[in-house]
């Protein structure tokens, strides 16, 4: 593993890491913590949605392999 792909690991692990910590602390306030829950839904159905539309998305994978800058 060539040290990009570990940087990119370690970043998505903190990065997991860091949205469960929030969202324990969210639910250790929980009556005002639910306003902060709603949102942080909101924000991961946007990231995943976001994701999924990329990873389907045939018409950029052929310009990410074929097209030359």
């Amino acid at each position: 593993m060539d040290l990009s792909k570990l940087a990119l690991v370690g970043v998505i692990i903190a990065g997991a890491l860091y949205a469960a910590a929030i969202l324990f602390g969210l639910l250790a306030a929980w009556p005002f913590g639910l306003i902060g829950l709603v949102v942080f839904g909101f924000v991961a159905v946007l990231f995943f949605g976001v994701l999924r539309d990329r990873l389907n998305n045939e018409e950029d994978d052929y310009y990410e392999k074929n097209v030359k800058d």
